[in-house]
């Protein structure tokens, strides 16, 4: 009798051990699920805005993500939930950064988000923005970029082939007017000193046929606008919902309403010019927007085949700015939808 309750209390410390180990041990891989479909209204007041004429709703949509655990995967492998996907580590992660480095950059790169989208909006709606920026600050040197070892984060680019940099944007375009493994002259600003760096431009994972030395830069911008806008965005981070912010602050600046009644999710970056650039996790937030019962959903053009995979009821509307996701709302009506991704006019 003691042998066999001895055997009992073996196999249940197994099992224990058994679910620590499937349920906490993690993998090399993460889980992208369908996220939220969120409503903006709540998260964005502009001061002295129309915010409670809107009928409908601008929705930002956001991807869930989270390392996967042993059980994560087992489960993924055997069931195949639809809209998550695991993705290795490597594909989320730069080289070298931790999760704490990578929510940080993520961060500011919201909050980067909120102050193009306040000037696009502002502008599109008439009003004077002033905008300065003076070169583009490294937040962090990738290290199995070509310039790990040379340049450092807090550098400030002035200058790609003494051609003078004012944006981030700038910098980023004019390294990519390159072929994968030509030389570019970066000048970069450090301290009191200015430096020249003669480097090689190569391919990296997360921009496949786009040269690059391996950055990750921002601008230092200085806004000044005409009224006080408020986020309260807890939680979110990542520069995708630039667009829906565009919309909901222009919207909140207009009398008449945009929404006509209707619910509008969308993703994508916003950029100062008002081009709408790309993003990942399309399927998720596709996905989390249907769940919501959303009507329209914006998508970057080049995120649009994707989309359509996924897509079943909403309607999905492909934007290479904000001036055709605007043009958009003004012509059609709340009837107007389409099925399966492809738009019915």
């Amino acid at each position: 009798m003691k042998k066999s309750n001895g055997r009992i209390r073996k196999l249940i410390g197994l099992l224990v051990i058994f679910f620590i180990v499937i349920n906490f041990i993690p993998t090399n891989y993460f889980i992208m699920a369908p996220g939220i479909a969120q409503e903006l209204s709540p998260m964005i007041t502009v001061e002295d805005g129309y915010k409670t004429k809107s009928k409908g709703a601008f929705m930002l949509t956001a991807v869930a993500s989270q390392r996967a655990t042993i059980w994560d995967y087992i489960y993924f492998m055997l069931k195949k939930p639809r809209g998550v996907e695991l993705e290795p580590v490597e594909e989320q992660l730069p080289p070298g950064m931790d999760m704490q480095e990578y929510l940080e950059i993520m961060e500011k790169f919201m909050k980067d988000s909120q102050l193009k989208a306040q000037a696009v909006a502002f502008k599109k709606a008439g009003f004077n923005v002033e905008i300065q920026g003076e070169g583009a600050v490294i937040d962090e040197v990738l290290e199995n970029g070509s310039a790990a070892g040379k340049l450092k984060k807090g550098d400030v680019i002035i200058a790609v082939d003494d051609q003078v940099v004012k944006v981030d944007q700038d910098a980023v375009d004019l390294i990519r007017k390159h072929e994968i493994g030509d030389r570019v002259k970066i000048t970069i600003k450090r301290g009191d000193k200015m430096l020249d760096f003669t480097l090689e431009t190569i391919e990296m994972e997360n921009n496949p046929g786009k040269a690059s030395i391996g950055l990750m830069i921002f601008t230092d911008y200085s806004y000044q606008f005409p009224r006080k806008v408020t986020f309260n965005t807890q939680n979110i981070a990542g520069p995708s919902a630039g667009s829906m912010f565009t919309l909901e602050i222009y919207n909140q600046l207009l009398p008449e309403d945009l929404t006509k009644g209707r619910r509008i999710a969308g993703t994508g970056t916003i950029a100062l010019d008002g081009s709408i650039g790309k993003i990942d996790g399309v399927r998720q937030k596709v996905i989390a927007a249907e769940r919501e019962e959303a009507d329209i959903f914006f998508v970057p053009v080049e995120n649009y085949e994707t989309a359509k995979k996924v897509a079943r009821e909403i309607t999905l509307v492909p934007v290479k700015n904000i001036d055709e996701a605007i043009t958009y709302l003004e012509k059609t009506e709340q009837n107007q939808y389409v099925i399966k991704g492809v738009v019915k006019s």
